[in-house]
């Protein structure tokens, strides 16, 4: 899989104005640019994230994108997918994603991450895991010096299907 981050260019003086979620969707409106016809997609989950979907959606009725198939790392997501006329499946009928995109709570100087904040970290480390590129969403307020350096509390999640491990 491959990383890196992804940073819009300077801004000019009209773009400071903008509020965060503008600038959260300009950013993700830049990373669906790297989705092409055929691609098996992962749909992220969260904030940013929900930008991305809704791009992809308007791209698909607009016909500029054709034969995507997403798989999708949440109910929330799954949902929002499903209403934008995203066709839809899972890493059981695709177990290989061309491309995730995906927020994330904190990113440090080497790239690492904190997911799943928003809960869905298991799935979003399923899909993510499976992808051949991940492109990650976020503002400069998700940057930190170490993992953990926001104060914020960290994701633990259990599930059902892994309980008898």
């Amino acid at each position: 899989m491959e990383a890196g981050l992804l940073i819009p260019s300077p801004l000019s003086l009209s773009q400071l104005i903008l509020t965060q979620d503008n600038l959260k969707k300009i950013t993700a409106y830049k990373a669906v640019e790297y989705v092409e016809f055929g691609m098996v997609l992962g749909l992220g989950t969260g904030s940013t994230a929900k930008h991305a979907v809704d791009r992809v959606g308007e791209l698909l009725r607009q016909g500029k994108l054709k034969d995507i198939i997403g798989i999708p790392t949440s109910k929330k997501t799954h949902e929002q997918a499903l209403s934008l006329g995203i066709p839809l499946s899972d890493l059981d009928s695709h177990p290989v994603v061309d491309l995730a995109i995906d927020g994330a709570d904190e990113v440090d100087p080497y790239l690492n991450l904190v997911k799943g904040r928003g809960g869905s970290l298991l799935r979003e480390k399923m899909v993510e895991g499976a992808c051949k590129k991940f492109v990650v969403i976020i503002d400069e307020s998700k940057l930190v010096n170490y993992i953990g350096g926001s104060g914020l509390a960290m994701s633990v999640e259990a599930s059902e299907s892994l309980s008898g491990i």
